[in-house]
């Protein structure tokens, strides 16, 4: 059987965090959209998941 997990066993668990190595602060990664017509009047969606610290967040969700 499996070992049941306390509240400090979670509390203590490690975090999976990155650090940018140019800015020091954690990045986050979150789901870009964007939106490009076709010839044919049409929208097609493209999704990248995309890592987002301060020094690049300005350019990413202007």
């Amino acid at each position: 059987m499996a070992k049941r997990q306390s509240f400090a066993d979670k509390a203590n668990k490690e975090k999976h965090t990155k650090i940018c190595p140019i800015c020091n602060s954690p990045i986050t990664y979150t789901l870009l959209v964007k939106a490009n017509k076709t010839s044919s009047g049409f929208y097609n969606y493209k999704q990248n998941r995309v890592g987002i610290c301060k020094c690049n967040q300005k350019e990413l969700l202007s």
